[in-house]
């Protein structure tokens, strides 16, 4: 009964030493597809992240340790440290990040990140992947999306328009598209189009939140 006692007495004074443990210390990029991955991408946008279990942010300290990880002013919000981070020169060879505790000064948790190019982002139709899709592929997507192959970037692109080209029945078909939505005229042009119609999708604009309107490469697909 004592041995019970005895515990639940370190439990209850010390709940801080118990929660301030490394591995409750969560860090990730929100612009990378794996949270678990300590990745920065040298010629995107990368926003790191902290929460903490049992320590409010404001009790938190972030620091680099390297002159290759340049950090911003964090922003504390909620349960949730955020700041703005970026690999200079391009490709530093050693990028650590500490989390302390205000009050000692203890270090909690060392992160070390690596760096990966962000490639040049390009438009996909719904979740096809290949250029020869299976006709049932084509007519059950509903948008335009934009993807970073190859790479865990994930920043949020969105298609804002294009023009959707075919030769169906002998006539060459044009039809612009305001949006990512795949209009149901395209839908049912690629259900009736012959095997091994040539569709093409062009004059594709993607924006995001902080960022113009850019242009994307043609997507072009077969149908099988």
């Amino acid at each position: 009964m004592r041995y019970f006692l005895f515990i639940a007495l370190i439990l209850i004074v010390s709940p801080r030493n118990t929660f301030a443990q490394p591995d409750s210390i969560m860090v990730w990029n929100k612009w990378c597809a794996k949270a678990d991955t300590p990745l920065l991408f040298p010629t995107g946008n990368n926003i790191i992240q902290i929460v903490s279990k049992g320590i409010k942010p404001a009790d938190l300290v972030v620091k680099s340790l390297d002159n290759a990880l340049k950090i911003g002013n964090p922003e504390y919000k909620g349960d949730t440290i955020s700041f703005m981070a970026m690999p200079y020169p391009k490709y530093g060879k050693r990028m650590r990040l500490t989390i302390s505790q205000k009050n000692n000064k203890k270090v909690l948790k060392t992160v070390n990140f690596g760096a990966e190019e962000a490639p040049v982002p390009t438009a996909m139709l719904g979740n096809i992947v290949g250029d020869h899709p299976a006709r049932k592929q084509l007519v059950v997507q509903s948008h335009l999306r934009v993807g970073f192959a190859n790479s865990l970037y994930s920043y949020p692109y969105r298609v804002k328009s294009y023009t959707f080209k075919a030769r169906v029945g002998g006539k060459d078909i044009t039809i612009p598209v305001k949006g990512s939505q795949v209009t149901n005229e395209i839908t049912n042009l690629m259900s009736i189009a012959a095997e091994g119609t040539f569709v093409e999708f062009t004059e594709i604009k993607a924006a995001c939140y902080e960022c113009e309107p850019r242009s994307l490469p043609d997507l072009k697909l077969w149908i099988k």
